[in-house]
């Protein structure tokens, strides 16, 4: 919990200097996924991770975002199930969706889910301080990006990452004052 409170204290500190580089989404996922794997497999998850393009972004922070998400979706996904990560890229923004076959979220947590310390069903799971989704929005959020989520109970979530593609006027691998 100290690790998710440091975290999101970073991520929220308005002075903070974020260290944005342009980098290839692919790969950075697939290192992601692949420390995931091992549990999912355990339980006949599959994790694919489809799609191309960059991503302008701090990378540990990006890093931590795609974490949390898949932890989540590992947490609320059955055995057999799926969880699929999409990029797509768009001439102003990279898009990450994050979608799994999990037990969903209900309409009326919806509107509270990015809050800090919120959890939509604590009789759920007894893993998880409700502070994962908060810090996620907080790093969309530092970037100038976004976060939206679609669930549908009994079928799943998609969270979707939006991050801004990089200005023609900021030099590559310049750190920039959020």
């Amino acid at each position: 919990m100290l690790s998710t409170t440091c975290y999101s204290s970073r991520a929220e500190a308005v002075d903070r200097q974020i260290e944005r580089s342009v980098f290839a989404a692919r790969p950075a996922i697939e290192k992601i996924a692949s420390y995931y794997r091992t549990v999912a497999e355990e339980r006949g998850i599959s994790i694919t991770n489809k799609g191309d393009g960059e991503v302008y972004a701090d990378a540990r922070l990006f890093d931590r975002a795609l974490s949390n998400l898949l932890d989540n979706a590992l947490r609320f996904t059955p055995d057999g199930g799926k969880i699929t990560i999409a990029t797509e890229t768009k001439p102003d923004r990279t898009e990450l969706a994050i979608e799994d076959t999990g037990c969903g979220i209900p309409p009326q947590h919806l509107p509270r889910i990015f809050d800090r310390f919120y959890r939509a069903d604590s009789s759920r799971s007894s893993q998880g301080t409700g502070l994962g989704l908060a810090l996620v929005k907080s790093i969309t959020d530092l970037h100038g990006g976004s976060v939206e989520v679609a669930s549908e109970v009994n079928r799943g979530t998609t969270v979707t990452l939006t991050f801004p593609a990089k200005p023609m006027d900021d030099p590559a691998g310049a750190p920039t004052r959020e």
